[in-house]
């Protein structure tokens, strides 16, 4: 039988809550968001001079989805985060950084 071993794009940080980027995928992962955000927030300055409160909604709506994208993404590809303050004997190396 097949040694089915999951492999983490990222793994629970050592302090507080949430996942941490491991492996090229996950910094990659990382990236994109980063790039599609700013690129977002570039092009949305051009195309709406007037500045109303439509374009504010329309921006937190974007940024929101993209946001939660990523959570949905690390969920996924990273093991179930828990309130972390500092290293542990009980510690798993593949899930914790």
């Amino acid at each position: 039988m097949a040694n089915t071993v999951k492999k983490y794009w990222f793994k629970r940080r050592r302090y507080g809550f949430g996942w941490t980027p491991v492996t090229w995928q996950g910094w990659i992962t990382i990236g994109i968001y980063l790039f599609a955000l700013l690129g977002y927030a570039f092009t949305m300055d051009e195309a709406s001079p007037e500045g109303t409160i439509e374009d504010v909604y329309s921006f937190l709506g974007v940024v929101t989805g993209m946001t939660l994208a990523l959570i949905a993404i690390t969920a996924i590809k990273g093991p179930r985060p828990k309130w972390r303050w500092g290293q542990k004997s009980n510690d798993n190396p593949s899930k914790d950084w």
